[in-house]
């Protein structure tokens, strides 16, 4: 290839024109670029175009790093991604063509990388392995400055949408993240609700029958409740369930969960916990309601507790653990409330 006359701003990657047009460049002022300033890597193993061609990319306004070699190129985009890849086709050590698809693998993990191969090869069986390859354009040298720019602001405009698809998409994963955790909290009392506590429960139950860990459940129902709303009216009936909600919370450990099981009542699981030592947990938990002191027609207000430690020889599903714990709830109940009675496997 001969190098073209800089009077058609024009200049060879190899030959005696570089030094013209690089000269030509410096002289010019810095462009400011459309689309935003790009980091371009220039790989190519001739020093003459590839100095020369940063010069370019410089003074058209943009930042600009080299490379000699493609294994080079790649160990520089593995440390810091580039958002244009001008390459040879032909390099030392790795091809333009591995490279190119190298680049291409690595775009799911990480932001858009344009590449364009810029080689002395204008056939049309190299311009469709580029393409194959992943390239996103193809240009022959030698190279003009003014066609430079233009596929430069080409590359900043596709990379534009890209960021902006990019963008959107993480806000839908975001609001998506948020919609999920919303529909398993219990607006009213901030905990999980129904929804959450199934799904918990069956990757509990998978646990259990797995490996064999201990769980408990605790049911904790507010004493008197529907007389409390009658005296006092919901609005303050509300606020109690989010009190209750917040203490309950407050005396456990981290890894329990709790959940809103329905109108005032409320569910403990407590993971690695015998029955004996649920039961004392519990009894913390409800001398924490009862020091709350919120008056109730009956003094303050109080909660009955049941526990049941989940026995896979007595439950065959889940749905028996939680009736075990509820009748242990409603002997709690029976015996006079503000209380916690167990649920003997045996």
């Amino acid at each position: 290839m001969g190098s073209a006359p800089y009077a058609h701003k024009a200049f060879a990657l190899a030959g005696p024109s570089h030094a013209e047009a690089a000269a030509e460049a410096r002289d010019k002022p810095m462009a400011e670029p459309r689309y935003g300033r790009l980091s371009v890597l220039v790989v190519d193993g001739d020093s003459l175009s590839r100095i020369g061609l940063q010069q370019a990319v410089e003074q058209l306004g943009h930042d600009c790093r080299t490379a000699k070699d493609g294994l080079e190129a790649w160990e520089m985009l593995q440390a810091e991604r580039a958002d244009v890849v001008l390459s040879d086709w032909s390099l030392p050590r790795m091809g333009g063509v591995e490279l190119c698809r190298r680049v291409r693998a690595a775009d799911g993990d990480g932001p858009y990388t344009y590449f364009i191969f810029m080689t002395g090869f204008d056939d049309r069986e190299h311009f469709l392995r580029g393409m194959e390859a992943g390239a996103d354009d193809y240009h022959t040298k030698p190279v003009d400055i003014e066609e430079l720019e233009a596929r430069l602001v080409s590359a900043g405009r596709v990379l534009s949408l890209y960021r902006k698809l990019a963008d959107k998409n993480q806000q839908l994963r975001r609001d998506s993240q948020n919609s999920f955790h919303a529909a398993r909290v219990d607006p009213l009392t901030g905990v999980a609700n129904r929804l959450r506590m199934d799904e918990d429960l069956e990757v509990l139950w998978s646990r259990a029958q797995r490996y064999g860990h201990p769980f408990a459940a605790a049911l904790c129902d507010i004493d008197e409740f529907k007389k409390y709303n009658d005296r006092h009216g919901h609005v303050a009936g509300d606020e109690v369930l989010r009190r209750v909600a917040q203490a309950i919370r407050k005396g456990l450990r981290q890894g329990d969960a709790l959940y809103r099981f329905g109108g005032e009542e409320f569910l403990v699981i407590l993971p690695e916990q015998s029955l004996s030592e649920a039961v004392r947990a519990m009894h913390r938990v409800r001398g924490a309601i009862e020091l709350l002191g919120i008056p109730s027609p009956e003094g303050v207000l109080t909660i009955s507790v049941g526990v049941a430690e989940l026995d896979l020889a007595l439950d065959r599903t889940l749905k028996d653990w939680l009736r075990r714990t509820d009748a242990a709830l409603y002997q709690a109940k029976e015996g006079g409330r503000n209380r916690v009675e167990s649920c003997s496997s045996r």
